[in-house]
């Protein structure tokens, strides 16, 4: 593939590439991937385990999100990274709108690549391009999540500057799932 020189990035608000979109993601996203906000949000039904409707509930939050830009002051936002005309990654992009912490913040809440692109610096130069927007719209910090055994992306992340500041434990409650605890 080629290098990231090529590479361009933009906030998307085409809605004839969700589709496209769509494809990204539900094709390069493993079991792995799942973290909290997807147990918490409508991915995941357990650790490890994507609940039969994903594929409807990426689409609405991508088109949500094509829907959203920085002038309305929306909450949402895409990222996408192409190689000249082709689509070869995506960022989903979560502002804290309500503004009660200390610093301004926002969540990488998705970083899709397509896999031939992996380790070609892209994936680094679109989370530095989602960065610079950020920082340029007063945002001071970026929050990310990873999935326990997603490894390499915690890794990746971790070279980009990322610092762990917390763990995230869970208790299944109603026998779901783990060891019974009387």
């Amino acid at each position: 593939m080629t290098t990231p020189a090529t590479a361009s990035f933009s906030w998307c608000h085409d809605a004839s590439l969700e589709d496209a979109l769509c494809a990204l993601y539900l094709d390069h996203v493993s079991a792995d991937y799942i973290s909290h906000s997807e147990l918490q949000g409508e991915r995941a039904d357990a650790p490890g385990k994507w609940r039969a409707d994903l594929p409807q509930v990426i689409r609405g939050e991508i088109r949500a999100a094509l829907s959203h830009d920085w002038a309305h002051g929306d909450s949402s936002l895409l990222a996408v990274a192409r190689h000249g005309e082709l689509l070869v990654g995506m960022a989903l992009v979560s502002i804290d709108t309500r503004q009660r912490a200390a610093r301004s913040f926002a969540a990488l809440d998705d970083l899709v690549l397509l896999p031939a692109v992996r380790g070609s610096g892209t994936g680094s130069a679109l989370v530095e391009w989602v960065a610079s927007e950020l920082r340029s719209h007063g945002i001071a910090r970026l929050f990310l999540e990873c999935g326990v055994h997603n490894l390499a992306a915690q890794q990746f992340f971790k070279g980009r500057g990322f610092e762990q500041v917390s763990v995230v434990m869970l208790r299944e409650l109603d026998g779901a799932g783990g060891a019974d605890y009387a």
